[in-house]
């Protein structure tokens, strides 16, 4: 039976703007509307099944946001995070009994800084990735590209290991990972190829966990487009797409980096849904 993990891997902030559009407008009442920081959660999940576990994304990196660090100091100001070594899946998987290297599978949903920032702490996983997304990475950081969501300084660890990749093309479809956990195949959206997974539990039901296909329930409910986005038509359709899915399974969505939805879900070492 599958059981799933949400572990909390700490907080960050960005403009509000970033996570859904038009939060902050400027009026003839109010020519000078300020912007605010958005605070939400950090999210990874870990799933047990017959076949091994499975981690659905690896957070940030432990050493993100200290002097000289994984981010760039002008990174560490523009969305900082808050968080440590306490604040990985490393930490929380030692407290429930299981090493890096008991993950038998590693999907990232996409590779930035949030969500491949600790690649390196489980180089002996099978890991399943979008394959635009991963050349998006590997240019970025052949380019030295420091102000990138993908971290130049995570890529240059992790790229020195001879890690198995498997790359899923758009045209690859979804992908059944092991019986009641499928890879939904978005492509291009929030950024160049974005995976999502759909986890059926027996006594929960089914979850469509959506990374940041769908931020916060502001552009699922109101469809408002992220700030940070490389292919609006492509988030719409994503976005629909995820609709319809959960619509035909009867499936909870659990959004990327929603604080309110995040805050009443129960975390890993105590808790598993199943």
């Amino acid at each position: 039976m599958l059981k799933l993990h949400v572990l909390n891997l700490g907080r960050m902030k960005m403009d509000a703007n970033l996570v859904a559009q038009k939060t902050a407008i400027a009026t003839l009442d109010n020519p000078e509307m300020p912007n605010r920081m958005a605070e939400f959660p950090v999210p990874a999940f870990l799933i047990e099944s017959d076949s091994g576990y499975i981690l659905f994304d690896t957070g940030c990196h432990p050493e993100a946001m200290v002097r000289d660090g994984r981010w760039p100091e002008a990174f560490q100001k523009q969305c900082p995070w808050d968080g440590d070594e306490t604040k990985t899946p490393m930490y929380i998987l030692k407290q429930m009994g299981i090493r890096p290297e008991d993950v038998k599978t590693v999907i990232l949903s996409h590779m930035h800084n949030d969500h491949a920032g600790c690649v390196e702490y489980f180089k002996h996983a099978h890991f399943i990735v979008a394959r635009d997304e991963f050349s998006a990475c590997l240019r970025a950081y052949a380019q030295h590209a420091y102000m990138s969501s993908y971290i130049w300084k995570d890529t240059d660890v992790w790229t020195k290991y001879p890690i198995d990749w498997e790359l899923l093309d758009p045209e690859d479809g979804d992908m059944e990972v092991v019986p009641g956990v499928t890879i939904l195949n978005l492509g291009a959206g929030h950024a160049y190829g974005v995976l999502a997974l759909k986890v059926d539990l027996e006594n929960t039901g089914s979850v469509i966990l959506t990374s940041d296909a769908v931020y916060c329930s502001l552009n699922y409910d109101e469809l408002r487009v992220p700030g940070v986005v490389l292919d609006s038509v492509g988030w719409m359709n994503s976005c629909k797409r995820i609709k319809r899915i959960a619509k035909a399974s009867d499936a909870q969505v659990w959004y990327g980096h929603d604080l309110e939805q995040f805050s009443k879900l129960k975390t890993a070492p105590d808790y598993y849904y199943d």
